[in-house]
């Protein structure tokens, strides 16, 4: 997932030569390069994968936020430290804190693919 850091937030945007990632094109991509379709939007990825309490998350986890509209709007990949990789509008594919964004917005959970 490090290797996409900068590439600018698209909306809708599935691949780099898309010109840039959504959040959940990004997590659809990093995915697809290890075999695993978890293509969607971030409410779809979210119907996809099982609840991760906080006590037990690991790298690798996803972690969702409702932004926009009711439901799934949000979808990042944990990477350890309460940080978690992302596409979004402000800061393009970056870094987060988790504890930041559940400040900004309604917290859905961690979950596991």
């Amino acid at each position: 997932m490090k290797k996409y850091l900068g590439i600018p937030y698209v909306w809708g945007g599935r691949t780099p030569q898309a010109g840039g990632f959504d959040c959940s094109g990004l997590l659809e991509y990093a995915f697809g390069k290890i075999g695993i379709d978890i293509a969607g939007t971030a409410q779809s990825q979210f119907d996809k994968t099982s609840p991760v309490s906080e006590e037990n998350i690991k790298p690798g986890d996803l972690v969702f936020f409702s932004t926009y509209k009711p439901g799934a709007s949000h979808v990042g990949m944990y990477i350890g430290n309460g940080q978690f990789i992302n596409a979004n509008s402000s800061n393009g594919t970056s870094f987060s804190s988790v504890e930041e964004w559940k400040k900004l917005y309604p917290f859905l959970g961690f979950r596991r693919i």
